[in-house]
């Protein structure tokens, strides 16, 4: 029985286990199942995926990353053609990716084939753009900023940075005071505020501030960034009120050592003249002259009879335009750059040699330039870098602009293109007396002949040394010390011959000499600490603090010498200035030591960053300037910014394919300007040493006179420009076109100005008196319009509007300048004005209001029915009652009478004088701007770029002095005052002047201009028809290159060779009547040409110029 129980629970237990066995086979095959079914549906996603990656130029990308999205281990790369294959599941994403270009996420959607193109990322918005005391990626920035950089410059050949930026930047005119090769490049940002003041921008180079960027070798620039509104310039505080130019010279670079060589030769030519009267309309002229004169004899002793004047119709003039402006010297530039080093140490070095030639014989300049730069890792986060620039210039000629004794360039069209008898018979001089013999040397002296009475030799020698050291104390925090010194040897040597006006004047018809002597130095030290940091990938940081000194000064000696012997050689005279008579004035010696300009600053900014889409900077600057009193001394200039990258909102993700930018930018703020001379506010006193004064016993007596040249005023203080600026920055197209809009609203507050007084000892004073302000829109634009794997065409435009106002002037409401182009020639000399609610740069004067006619004047009937004047008892014609008299015109060769210049009467008295002058000339732009178009093509490259002015009005001095006899005996006038189109009175048939009414009236009838011999020689009139419409459009230059290919400059070891030929000043569409309408003369030095802009007072003609030139880089 027990066995039996035993079988049974065995039996139970073998059953159970085989149906254990069972379900776990069923088990088996039901996963084998699922697992199969599981192998089958993996297999079905899975796909083999080709496709091609290419840029936008349609050439394929070799090495791009194809990677499956989530599974990094799953992933190849394009081949040879940009082709690739990769496995993966039908419904995956794959990420296309290159370096440098916009990484793509591509989703398969069961495709077995894609066609990928990647686009250039915005490369243009991750740029670093410096600004003061740092830098910035330009994404990121705030305040309005443009920059040009140095590759755009170095495809125009040019001798001065300035001169490259010309129609680049909006809101920033860049105009030439003329044509000659030292001219003075004036450059204005958003319009300048001063009225007596400088405005011209601060000028920053490597960090350093400079009077002038004339001496910055193109070559060598990196970058130029220009600093418009007050929260990017508020930071420089002092002087940064009128903009900030900022110029990165060509950085060290480490690795493989290279060597580039740039040179160019160039040709100029006289692009256009002014047509003048020939031979014999101006014999015709002069003999009219002499006969309203009573002075035929002397006329004929040079000219001979009226009857033989007929012979000068068949005598070739003398063309004095190309005798002054026809020599031009050939230019030249070379450049030799090396950089090179290591990790640790890095090195650029760079030399320029530039000879700049002219249009007149012995005029032009030359200049060496020296450039370098050394980085140098100390130790880890410590690193060292050091800088030298050293230029020496030297100008060569006076020129034709500014200054009181020169040659002019409107004595080209006066000088008579005929000497008369002088040219067809040998003149005997042994009979003539002294006075005789020096009018005939004057009269046949050629125009070259003068010129050569005028020698100027003007050095200058710079030597600018930097240096820097950078400690990165921890993650974040770096302090930099920088330190500057600059020193300037400039000397002026001027000879004047015996003929030369100023000799004839100051130094009894002998040759004298003048050697000016200035020696400059500045020196700048600047501690700053930056910390920047970013709080959970979201908040970024960057402040930055810092402290600055500067402080120049200067001394300069003057020495003049006078009565040398009549032969003696500029060369000669300044090698020994003691060579002259000795006689008592013949020698004298001037020193002046300069007040020093001390400037201390603090300053603070704090940029702040949130999701890489708010934006928002705080400047601080506080300086300390030494020419205010205490008290005055400190002023203290805030600036804020915000910005809005609205392109990188979430909203907009369904634009990112056609919108790649958009921010929004707004500003505010201010800068100090303090541009005056030291010591205003205090007298001072120097020795007088005019005479000596003696006292008892005969010792010295001291003697101290004032050494201001204006009134001391003790409450002067900063000059405050405060600016307003609302930006949008944008980009379409993966930056393919992309642009820049502000409008601002600048007011400069507190002026300093410079104002007329009446004081024992004085003549003005300086006080801060106005306000002005500026308001304008800039647009600029780029488009990349097409690109191709062989061609590619772009474009640029810019475009900015200005409107100036003088909103108040304390206790006046208009001041008055004088330009001084005519000296006290002009009875009114006044001839500018200052006006509240008007704009800078207006020309004051009289309104032109035609001619007088033949029925302007009392005529009676004689006995024959004829019709007659009437005269007075002193022979004068007599204007009808009701006709204003232009008393301006008494003391000229023919008076008032028919066909002289009427005025118009404005305040109705019946007499010209001076209360019927008004505003007849507006000399600021209403805009200006620039655009060009770059297209490269395999190896050939072309570059055109154009730049206009809009609106403005030209004074035209050079006009008014040649259409009548300026200073001048026998003087030749502009073609149309000939008879042809002015009035004469000379009956040509019988040499008599005219005074019959009928012959009057039929003789001149349809004249367009009136006689010049009803002009005083001596005394020029300003009137609206001297003011000339300005605009023009320029085709600034024109440049076309080849670029060889590499396979054939290898061989030669040249990893590139360029040969470029350019045309500079190609052609100008304007009406001006003058040599060229970017004209702002320098007149005779006068201290208020700041006031006095758009005078054309015998400016240097530009020239036309070629270029031929090359860039090789081993």
């Amino acid at each position: 029985m027990g066995v039996t129980k035993k079988n049974n629970h065995f039996n139970k237990l073998k059953v159970n286990m085989q149906r254990m066995s069972n379900q776990v086979k069923n088990m088996r095959i039901v996963l084998l199942m699922l697992f199969a079914a599981l192998s089958l549906s993996v297999s079905a996603q899975t796909i083999t995926l080709k496709g091609n990656v290419k840029d936008a130029t349609g050439e394929p990308i070799i090495g791009a990353s194809v990677v499956e999205k989530g599974n990094t281990s799953n992933g190849t790369i394009t081949d040879l053609d940009g082709n690739f294959s990769l496995k993966v599941p039908s419904k995956a994403n794959v990420i296309i990716s290159y370096i440098g270009m916009k990484t793509q996420d591509v989703a398969v959607k069961g495709q077995n084939s894609i066609n990928v193109i990647l686009y250039d990322d915005a490369q243009s918005l991750e740029e670093v753009v410096v600004i003061g005391y740092g830098s910035v990626k330009k994404k990121d920035l705030t305040g309005s900023v443009s920059t040009v950089q140095g590759s755009e410059l170095a495809k125009i050949p040019v001798s001065s940075a300035a001169q490259a930026l010309t129609g680049r930047l909006a809101g920033v005119q860049i105009t030439t005071s003329d044509g000659s090769p030292d001219a003075e490049m004036i450059i204005r940002v958003r319009g300048g505020g001063s009225i007596t003041g400088d405005n011209s921008p601060l000028y920053i180079v490597d960090g350093f501030p400079v009077s002038s960027i004339s001496d910055v070798a193109p070559g060598d620039i990196q970058d130029i960034t220009v600093l418009k509104d007050a929260s990017s310039t508020a930071i420089y505080g002092s002087q940064g009120a009128n903009g900030v130019v900022l110029i990165t010279t060509k950085s060290a670079k480490g690795g493989k050592t290279q060597v580039s060589y740039n040179g160019y030769i160039q040709g100029k030519k006289l692009l256009r003249k002014i047509d003048v009267m020939n031979p014999y309309e101006f014999v015709m002229f002069n003999y009219e002259k002499a006969a309203m004169r009573n002075s035929i004899s002397s006329f004929e002793k040079r000219f001979g009879a009226f009857g033989d004047l007929d012979l000068y119709k068949y005598q070739e003039a003398a063309d004095y335009q190309d005798e002054m402006f026809g020599h031009p010297d050939l230019s030249q530039s070379h450049n030799i750059s090396i950089t090179g080093g290591n990790d640790k140490t890095k090195f650029s070095l760079s030399g320029t040699y530039i000879n700049d030639g002219s249009l007149m014989k012995d005029n032009g300049y030359n200049r060496f330039n020296l450039n370098f730069k050394l980085n140098h890792e100390i130790t880890k986060g410590l690193k060292l870098d050091f800088g030298t620039r050293i230029s020496d210039t030297t100008v060569k000629g006076v020129g034709t602009g500014g200054g009181t004794y020169k040659i002019r360039s409107y004595d080209a069209l006066m000088k008579a293109p005929v000497n008369g008898f002088y040219d067809f018979t040998d003149v005997d001089t042994s009979d003539m007396s002294d006075e005789e013999l020096e009018q005939y040397q004057n009269d046949t002296m050629t125009l070259q002949e003068k010129v050569d009475q005028y020698w100027r030799r003007k050095q200058e020698r710079r030597f600018n040394f930097t240096g820097g050291v950078t400690w990165n104390i921890l993650k974040g925090l770096t302090y930099r010390l920088e330190g500057g010194y600059d020193y300037t040897f400039f000397q002026q040597k001027d000879w004047y011959g015996a003929k030369s006006s100023k000799a004839i004047q100051d130094g009894n018809k002998l040759p004298m000499g003048e050697w000016n002597k200035k020696d400059t130095y500045k020196y700048r030290i600047t501690n700053t600490i930056n910390w920047k940091h970013s709080f959970n990938q979201i908040h970024d940081v960057d402040l930055m603090v810092g402290q600055e000194i500067v402080v120049s000064n200067n001394e300069s000696n003057t020495m003049v010498g006078k009565y040398f012997q009549s032969e003696i050689t500029p060369e000669k005279m300044f090698a020994s200035m003691a060579s002259n008579s000795g006689e008592t004035g013949s020698r004298t010696i001037s020193s002046t030591l300069g007040q020093p300009d001390k400037t201390a600053s603090f300053f603070g900014r704090l940029n702040y960053g949130y999701k890489d889409r708010y934006l928002a900077t705080v400047t601080v600057r506080a300086d300390g300037s030494s020419k205010f009193i205490r008290g005055n001394r400190w002023g203290i200039f805030p600036a804020a910014a915000l910005a809005w990258r609205i392109s990188q909102e979430e909203f907009m993700e369904p634009t990112q394919n056609w919108l790649s930018n958009l921010k929004l930018r707004f500003s505010y703020g201010q800068a100090g300007n303090n541009r005056i001379g030291s010591g205003m506010y205090e007298t001072l006193y120097k020795a007088y040493s005019s005479s000596k004064y003696y006292g008892a016993g005969g010792y010295l007596n001291p003697h101290y006179t004032l050494a201001n040249s204006q009134m001391a005023n003790p409450n002067l203080k900063w000059e405050t420009t405060i600016t307003r600026n609302g930006g949008l920055d944008f980009g379409f197209l993966h930056e393919r076109i992309s642009g820049t809009l502000d409008f601002y609203w600048n007011t400069t507050k507190d002026l300093l100005v410079e104002r007329q007084i009446v004081a024992p000892g004085y003549s003005s004073v300086q006080e801060n008196i106005g306000q002005t302000s500026n308001r304008g829109v800039e647009l600029s634009l780029n488009a990349t319009i097409i690109q191709t794997k062989d061609f590619m065409l772009s474009a640029n435009f810019n475009i900015g509007i200005n409107r100036n106002k003088v909103d108040k002037l304390a206790g006046t409401n208009e001041m008055s300048y004088n330009s001084g182009g005519f000296s006290s020639d002009t009875k009114e000399q006044d001839d500018y004005r200052v006006i509240v609610g008007e704009p800078l740069g207006l020309v004051y004067g009289f309104v032109y209001d035609g001619i007088y006619g033949v029925d302007d004047f009392v005529t009676y009937t004689d006995a024959n029915g004829r019709t007659q004047f009437q005269f007075d008892n002193k022979g004068n014609f007599i204007l009808k009652e009701g006709i204003p008299n232009n008393s301006y015109l008494s003391g000229s060769n023919a008076g008032v009478r028919p066909g002289a210049m009427k005025l118009k009467d404005l305040d109705k008295s019946g007499d010209i004088d001076k209360n019927d002058r008004q505003i007849i000339g507006r000399t600021a732009p209403k805009h200006t701007g620039g655009f060009g178009l770059n297209a490269t093509w395999k190896g050939l490259d072309l570059s055109v770029m154009f730049n206009w002015v809009y609106g403005n009005q030209i004074y035209n001095m050079d006009k008014i002095a040649s259409t009548q006899s300026y200073r001048t005996t026998y003087a030749n006038l502009r073609e149309y005052m000939g008879a042809g189109s002015a009035w004469t009175y000379l009956d040509r048939t019988s040499g008599e002047i005219v005074t019959d009414y009928e012959t009057l009236k039929s003789m001149n009838e349809n004249k367009s201009y009136w006689s010049p011999l009803t002009i005083p020689d001596g005394n020029p009139l300003v009137t609206s028809w001297a003011i000339e419409d300005g605009s023009y459009l320029r085709l600034q230059n024109l440049t076309l290159g080849y670029t060889l290919p590499k396979e054939w400059t290898k061989k030669f070891a040249c990893s590139q060779l360029r040969l470029y030929c350019t045309l500079n000043n190609v052609w100008t569409w304007t009406n001006y009547s003058g040599y060229d309408p970017e004209v702002n003369s320098s007149i005779r030095n006068s201290k208020t040409s700041g006031i006095t802009p758009g005078a054309d007072y015998s400016a240097y003609p530009k020239a036309f110029s070629w270029t031929a030139g090359v860039n090789i880089t081993f």
